[in-house]
């Protein structure tokens, strides 16, 4: 494993560590993604700092706040890199209450409003919403069964690109129809294709590459995530020249994991820590993608994947008794 790569990992553990122990009462599932947030910048996380911002967003929004929802650990993450988290914090709810104008609430909107923040001109937020919005609503058109909230942070990162609407639409329906017969889940497979869209090769070859990377994997017994990591995928295809040297990394950098305690099947599990090593590895590579829109994607699958864990429980809670549940 190369050097820089290992210390990246190295880093990441020791976040992961210093979250577990100062956020016990967190959703675990939320400590890799925090440690993976300040690692991904080459930083040893805060945690006096990420408790601060967490108080300033729960002083700043109500109870029933989409900020305060699943993401909230890793939206304070984010925040508490700022200098001045107070005051980016009211930029950040002055943007979330526009895309509240064009959007459903959703537990995906914080997101996308600490991504404009980060990547647009104040004078630009309108028109970006207004694009995202667009482009959301043809996501919708295409595909009205699929297109839920969390295509709304795909929506926003497609905004803030050169596309126009309709190549971005149009890229995006080449690279689902080149997936959809791979992968069972359709909605996996459209969080991958909208992924795979803010790539400048072909689709052809941009999908290739991402399947090539998952076939691989699988053959050396790594097989990869087929739900909402499948988007973490579309990175490593956008990241790299070299997809078998991208397979070795994947391994090693798993392997390092499996190593470290927290990370077996008792800890994060195997799906998981293969997609955490895929996105260290992406970020090791980070030629082709910015590392606000690869935190967006990450944050964005994995709160998917806690949404849908929460789902699980409560549908097994429903079985017995009652129930309940909820994108330079």
């Amino acid at each position: 494993m190369l050097d820089s790569l290992k210390q990246r990992c190295e880093l990441f553990v020791l976040n992961r560590d210093i979250m577990k122990e100062n956020f016990k009462w967190d959703n675990y599932l939320m400590h890799p993604l925090c440690a993976n947030i300040y690692s991904e910048k080459g930083l040893k996380i805060n945690p006096d700092k990420i408790k601060s911002c967490k108080e300033i967003i729960t002083h700043n929004t109500n109870i029933f706040s989409n900020f305060r929802s699943v993401p909230l650990l890793a939206l304070s993450a984010m925040l508490s890199l700022d200098e001045d988290p107070e005051n980016k914090f009211q930029d950040i709810l002055k943007i979330y209450d526009l895309l509240k104008l064009e959007f459903h609430s959703s537990t995906y909107l914080p997101l996308s409003s600490f991504l404009i923040d980060e990547m647009a001109d104040k004078n630009d937020y309108r028109t970006i919403i207004k694009k995202a919005k667009e482009i959301f609503s043809k996501m919708k058109k295409e595909h009205p069964f699929l297109t839920s909230g969390e295509d709304c942070g795909f929506a926003v990162i497609l905004a803030l690109s050169d596309l126009s609407v309709d190549e971005s639409i149009n890229e995006m329906e080449r690279c689902y129809d080149l997936l959809k017969c791979r992968f069972f889940s359709a909605n996996a497979v459209q969080s991958l294709s909208h992924t795979l869209t803010m790539g400048e090769e072909s689709a052809q070859k941009k999908c290739n590459k991402a399947t090539y990377i998952f076939d691989k994997l699988k053959e050396k017994g790594c097989k990869f995530g087929t739900d909402m990591e499948l988007s973490v995928l579309g990175l490593l295809a956008l990241a790299t020249d070299d997809s078998d040297k991208t397979v070795k990394d994947i391994i090693e950098v798993n392997d390092f994991l499996l190593s470290c305690k927290g990370f077996g099947a008792l800890g994060i599990g195997k799906t998981q820590r293969l997609m955490y090593a895929a996105i260290l590895v992406s970020q090791e590579y980070k030629n082709q993608c910015s590392e606000h829109i690869m935190n967006m994607a990450t944050v964005n699958s994995v709160t998917s994947i806690i949404i849908a864990q929460y789902a699980v429980t409560a549908a097994i809670i429903a079985s017995t008794a009652a129930s309940s549940s909820a994108a330079d």
